[in-house]
């Protein structure tokens, strides 16, 4: 079967949301709210639609990504702007299959083309390296605490871009999970069973790996 990636449209919205709360769904926590997230994303400033792709199979949506601006605050208070991507996600039963890679490479040189300088993401290194993400600790860039975390991660898309810019990792989108209003929004699909999965300790264990380096901390 021949894999098409396209741009989306607003007619793959609805679409796109009940593809992610599958794709995700029990992955990293019981239940979901990355659905509830992409849905709110598509009505803030930070959403970028003209670089949001979806895969389809003879027809079928089996993947999708979006992306929303984000930004480098220095120490000095300016700003460097920088791209996230997610949630990238494929259908269940079609992963594997390099549908989220084809989603990535694809909308990654659209970003590049637009005049984008540098992403940053937050993931599994274990799996973004592959396209050339490094620690964000390489180029001196934390999260919001001044921490740095292994899933922290960073691709400049112009060689050298993040040369001398160091600072905090700010999202463009204030997303808070949880809550009524995500209950309310999750009731509008399918119901499904929340539970517990091994994917979500390994999860943990990532997300609980931040530390802060210490200068000259041996000494």
């Amino acid at each position: 079967m021949q894999l098409t990636i396209r741009p989306e449209t607003p007619a793959d919205y609805r679409p796109a949301e009940v593809l992610t709360r599958e794709a995700f769904w029990n992955l990293y926590q019981p239940g979901c709210n990355e659905h509830h997230y992409l849905h709110q994303l598509r009505a803030s400033p930070a959403y970028l639609p003209e670089l949001g792709y979806v895969a389809e199979l003879e027809g079928e949506l089996v993947g999708h990504i979006a992306y929303s601006r984000t930004k480098i605050v220095r120490a000095d208070g300016s700003e460097f702007p920088t791209i996230t991507f997610g949630p990238v996600c494929a259908a269940p039963d079609h992963r594997a299959r390099g549908i989220g890679s084809a989603l990535i490479r694809r909308s990654l040189r659209a970003a590049k083309d637009l005049g984008h300088r540098a992403a940053v993401i937050l993931g599994d290194p274990r799996y973004y390296g592959r396209f050339g993400f490094h620690g964000c600790e390489r180029f001196g860039l934390t999260l919001t605490d001044g921490k740095y975390l292994p899933g922290l991660m960073a691709l400049e898309l112009e060689p050298g871009a993040l040369t001398g810019v160091s600072g905090r990792f700010l999202e463009g989108f204030d997303y808070v999970p949880g809550g009524e209003e995500l209950a309310a929004f999750d009731a509008g699909f399918p119901a499904k069973e929340k539970g517990f999965t091994e994917s979500q300790r390994d999860f943990q264990v990532i997300y609980n790996l931040g530390y802060q380096v210490i200068e000259h901390g041996f000494m």
